[in-house]
């Protein structure tokens, strides 16, 4: 018993440590983060445009920029492979896109790899396990990008902090500012009636370094050299905009006005900041109104001068200014005003006078004159500051042949402004519309001159209101309007191009608020016809206004020129007596009614994008005329059709306004209406007709090619007679005749672009879209999106449904031995809505390079259909590593068979996916030859993967997924075997009843020995070998000068370790199965082994535990 308790007890223990052992002794290493930092050090290079170093100390804000890290691991690190090191680019450099690399040793080998991420500025580099072999491990990583422009703001000196083992270090970089020139100039006068100009200079705007800076001025005519000149510091900010700073000492530059010449020469050279520039000018000549001024700007290591002009307009008051601030006609009375001395010159008491004189037809109002001074602000608005008592002026009556007037004398020396203020009046009745002119003068050379008009106001006549319901249109006469005494008075009024009748009763005559009553204040003449006009005759003198007031019908039909008459004309004359003296005067009046009325009729449309429909409105006999036989005809243009049972027809309300609604709907038995082959509607109504009707209906434009304007024009007819004017009206279709556009837009290494087409929804058969991209970028194929676009009623287009690619579309991407892609899109059946195409593109261009695309569309409709349009991206690149851009590479595939390579296998089909982090994009697919060769054209440097999606006839597929990468400009070959497919020995079938045969000294033939497959062991899979790649040569690094810190370090040397060639170079061989290992104790145990090891455990326990309860 004891003997069998001590075997258990073994066994258990040996299977717990077995399980220990699985379970907490695995190699299994996980990648860590590595905490420290791991950075020696980083330079900065800055290039211009040309791609050259600046070698300067003041860079353009978007200039492109290298950032050099260096970094190393200390000896006996203990890091392992997968082990990571991030850290992040600074915020002031962009990143265009996502940038990933290698960090090389050789050409063959590798330290790790990095990728840095656009949005976050995270770079991690990720090392292999060349590090756990390896001492000195050190290497440098690359930037190549440009300043972000949007994240340097403020001043133009930007500090720049980049952690590093030691500690930080910090780039002090100045910007230069965006400015138009490193000069610049301005001035302003002194206020109004300004005495001196103050001028301002900046100078040296774009911070460069100027050896013996000196500014000059040439002071112009009419302005004195300054006394006084002042130099202040000067912020530039980096959008340009300046801070004034603290004024220099005057030992910091002289100032020379030799020759009216200022010059101002720094003492300091050279200088390296900007400078502002102050001085006022004395005005001397004070008739000049406008001063051009130019200052330059030179040192001795400037090509030439840098110049820059400003001028000065001086607003000066004139010596005297006239206007006519009033007029009443009633009164026939004008307010005047004359400012004396707007230029606040200094006058002498005998020189300070004016005379005022106008035509004689007025005169001047008693104690209507008053002088006031005058005061300016800065923009010379005047304000009156008091009036001048009299006694120090004289005002004496002035009159010369046909003028009368006054002349004004002050009676001490002045230097202010002045405005005088006065009124006349007409002498006698005007009866006449005409012209006064006035004039002021002073000295011989000073002088105002205006010419105003005045009013007659005898008689005026005006129209009233218009009331379009029941055709009726007021009219109104004003007679002695100036209350003038009047006698014998007459007032005649003519209808002169007829059309007008006047309705009985609805005449009044008012004097003031009382009414006039006939036949004792006036009488009419009944012999006059109501639709000729009318005559009224007074009874009594009037010497006050009186109004007449009246209301007429009009009728357009009956106005001259019959036909062609689009206004009613009214025509009032008067007839008096004043002072024995007879007097006439006529006056006229318009009616210019609606178009409506003129046409006897409307027409309207509105577009629905949805349907395709336009829905018309015609309103017809908007004059209300009897018609016994209506027909409209409406011809529909454009290919329109009517849509079945949509027109309808309405009387038509119409308001006093003018405004017309619809009424009550119209029996259909009242009419009837046809559609000709010629695609006109006829309307017939079977009665006569005295209303005015509104038509609607709806046509259609599916199945056309529909243009952007759609025009229809209807006609009333009473029989064979046109009784309205051509109702025509058009409508906008939105995108009516538009075909293609194209949009795009960069996303980090690719373009998202996008083609609309058809977006009038046109019908359009065998419609295809050809699209040839610019040769810096590469198509993604499984990028290709169709959508397609739902329209809303006012045309607007929005993404819809996407149509599946082979069913509702084809792509066919062609690239050509010199790697130019184009594709061709084609619909698969009729199309009838817009479509939109989504895919991309990756760039393939230099930094602000333009990457473009041409697109055109077609289609056919009765005729062919072809337009075009051309989009333009410039895109920005971001580099990492020194990899350069714009270089096209190429890789040849090789096929063979496995058992003999020096037979190629042509049919094997491979796809090519460019690798972006963790994404991957399909760019080619093609196809190996009778060579058992195919090749991919057009590659741009970076990391890629290759896979067999089908094997050549016989042969199995390789369905392994191969990385490489692409260096710049490599024509990179690789080769790749497939063995041949294994055949099935047939199954023999059994009969159901054994037969006896005698042995023949055939073969027996009921089954097909399986062929013995070779011994030998197939050759292991090598890894593909790249051609060699061409060293990266750093960009020189940029030489810190004074302002940035500090010095950079030199890049230490790359490591180079050789690594071991494949034994067949360029071959891979796909994996059978999986290699035959020893078992290994625990280290790669699966999780299920543990768990049974476990179990056993358990097991011995319960197993001893038994036995000691059977003792």
């Amino acid at each position: 018993m004891v003997k069998k308790q001590t075997k258990a007890m073994l066994i258990a223990l040996l299977m717990f440590m077995q399980c220990l052992y699985g379970i907490t002794l695995s190699s299994q290493v996980n990648a860590t983060e590595i905490s420290g930092n791991i950075l020696d050090s980083v330079t900065l290079a800055v290039y211009d445009s040309n791609g050259q170093v600046v070698t300067g100390n003041v860079y353009d804000q978007n200039a492109q920029a290298k950032l050099d890290y260096s970094w190393s691991l200390p000896n006996g690190h203990g890091y392992h492979s997968g082990d990571t090191f991030t850290f992040t680019l600074p915020q002031e450099f962009t990143l265009f896109n996502d940038v990933s690399g290698a960090l090389v040793i050789d050409n063959n080998s590798t330290v790790g790899d990095f990728h840095a991420d656009k949005d976050s500025h995270h770079v991690v580099i990720t090392f292999n396990e060349f590090i756990e072999s390896h001492d000195d491990l050190k290497g440098t990583l690359s930037f190549l990008t440009q300043f972000n422009k949007s994240q340097i703001t403020g001043t133009t000196e930007q500090t720049i902090v980049i952690p590093v083992r030691s500690g930080d270090q910090i780039f002090t970089i100045k910007f230069r500012p965006t400015v138009d020139s490193t000069i610049s100039k301005s001035g302003a006068p002194l206020g109004y009636n300004a005495k001196s100009i103050d001028w301002t200079v900046d100078v040296n705007k774009t911070l460069d370094t100027i050896q013996n800076a000196a500014v000059t001025d040439t002071i112009p005519e009419g302005l004195a050299v300054p006394v006084t000149v002042a130099v202040y510091q000067l912020q530039v900010q980096l959008n340009g905009s300046v801070i004034q700073g603290l004024k220099l000492d005057s030992g910091s530059y002289s100032v020379s006005t030799d020759s009216g010449v200022l010059r101002i020469q720094f003492t300091e050279s050279p200088i390296t900041s900007a400078y502002r520039i102050q001085y006022t000018t004395p005005i001397t000549d004070k008739l000049k109104t406008s001063f051009t001024n130019t200052a330059s700007f030179n040192g001795t290591n400037m090509a030439e001068p840098v110049r820059a002009s400003s001028t000065v307009n001086v607003s000066r008051g004139q010596m005297l200014v006239k206007e006519r601030t009033a007029y009443d006609s009633t009164t026939q009375t004008m307010q005047w005003a004359v400012l004396y001395n707007g230029g606040e010159e200094g006058i002498p008491q005998s020189e300070a006078n004016l005379t005022d004189v106008f035509d004689d037809i007025h005169g001047l109002v008693g104690d209507s004159l008053h002088v006031y001074k005058v005061t300016f602000n800065s923009t010379g608005v005047a304000a009156l500051a008091g009036e001048v008592p009299s006694d120090k002026y004289v005002v004496s009556l002035h009159t010369v042949q046909g003028k009368s007037g006054f002349k004004l004398q002050f009676l001490e020396d002045i230097s202010s402004a002045y405005k005088i203020v006065y009124a006349t009046k007409a002498i006698g009745p005007v009866y006449e519309d005409g012209l006064l002119t006035n004039k002021v003068y002073t000295g011989e050379n000073s002088s105002s001159t205006i010419t105003k008009p005045f009013t007659q106001v005898g008689i005026v006549k005006t129209r009233g209101d218009v009331n379009y319901q029941s055709k009726v249109v007021g009219w109104q006469i004003v007679i002695n309007g100036d209350s003038q005494e009047m006698d014998h008075v007459v007032v005649t009024d003519t209808f002169s191009n007829k059309g007008l009748q006047l309705i009985p009763g609805s005449l009044v005559v008012k004097k003031g608020n009382v009414v006039l009553n006939s036949p004792v204040d006036y009488t009419l003449d009944g012999s006059v016809d109501a639709d000729v006009g009318f005559t009224l005759t007074f009874t009594d003198p009037i010497s006050q206004p009186v109004k007449i007031t009246y209301d007429t019908v009009y009728n357009l039909e009956l106005a001259l020129p019959l036909g062609s008459a689009n206004v009613f004309t009214n025509q009032a004359r008067i007839d008096w007596i004043r002072q024995d003296t007879a007097h006439t005067k006529t006056v006229s009046a318009e009616f210019n009614p609606f178009n409506e009325v003129k046409k006897n009729g409307f027409k309207s449309g509105t577009y629905n994008a949805v349907n395709k429909q336009i829905s018309w409105s015609v309103g017809v006999n908007y004059n209300r005329k009897n018609i016994s036989q209506a027909i409209i005809e409406d011809v529909l243009e454009s290919g329109q059709t009517l849509v079945a049972n949509t027109l309808v027809i309405h009387k038509m309300v119409i308001a006093p306004s003018g405004a017309h609604s619809l009424g009550d709907l119209v029996d259909p038995a009242r009419y009837h209406y046809e559609v000709t082959p010629q695609k006109k509607i006829i309307i017939t109504f079977h009665d006569p007709i005295t209303e005015g009707y509104t038509i609607d209906f709806a046509t259609s434009l599916e199945n056309q090619l529909i243009i952007n304007r759609v025009f229809n024009t209807a006609k009333l007819f009473d029989g064979s007679n046109q009784v309205t004017k051509d109702l025509t009206a058009s409508v906008n279709i939105p995108h009516g005749g538009e075909y293609v556009s194209k949009n795009g837009s960069q996303s980090g290494d690719k373009i998202n672009w996008q083609i609309t087409v058809n977006q009038g929804q046109s019908k359009l058969t065998d419609a295809e879209i050809f699209d040839t991209p610019s040769k810096n970028q590469v198509l993604l194929s499984d990028s290709f999106h169709l959508f397609s676009m739902k329209a809303a009623p006012n045309g607007d287009l929005t993404k819809d449904v996407e149509l599946v690619k082979g069913t509702g579309y084809t792509v066919d991407i062609q690239t050509d031995p010199e790697g130019n892609q184009a594709f061709r899109l084609k619909f698969k059946s009729v199309i009838s809505t817009a479509f939109v195409l989504e895919y991309q593109s990756v760039i393939a261009a230099r930094n602000q390079e333009s990457v473009s695309n041409s697109v055109s569309f077609s289609g056919n409709n009765v005729t062919t259909i072809t337009k075009e349009t051309v989009k333009d991206i410039v895109v920005g690149v971001s580099t990492g590593s020194g990899t350069g851009n714009g270089v096209r590479g190429s890789l040849e595939v090789k096929k063979v068979d496995a058992a003999n390579r020096e037979m190629p296998l042509r049919g094997a089909i491979y796809e090519l996916y460019r690798k972006s982090g963790d994404t991957k994009n399909l760019i080619q697919t093609q196809t190996t030859n009778e060579n058992g060769i195919a090749i991919f054209q057009g590659l741009l440097a970076g990391d890629y993967a290759i896979k067999e999606i089908k094997a050549p006839a016989g042969y199995s597929l390789d369905g392994k997924e191969y990385s490489f990468t692409l260096q710049s400009g490599e024509n990179k070959r690789l080769t790749y075997t497939n063995t041949k497919a294994e055949t099935p020995p047939p199954t023999s079938t059994p009969t159901s009843t054994p037969t006896s045969t005698p042995p023949t000294s055939e073969p027996p033939t009921t089954s097909t020995p399986t062929p013995t497959p070779p011994t030998s062991t197939p050759p292991s899979p090598p890894t593909p070998t790249p051609s060699p790649s061409p060293s990266i040569t750093p960009t020189p690094s940029l030489t810190p000068g004074p302002s940035i810190t500090p010095t950079p370090s030199p890049i230490p040397p790359l490591v180079t370790v050789p690594s071991p060639k494949a034994p067949d170079p360029g071959v891979v061989v796909p994996s059978t199965g999986e290699p035959a290992m020893l078992p290994v104790t625990g280290e790669s145990s699966h999780l299920y082994v543990k768990l049974a090891g476990l179990t056993f455990v358990l097991f011995g326990l319960m197993l001893g535990w038994k036995v000691r309860r059977r003792r």
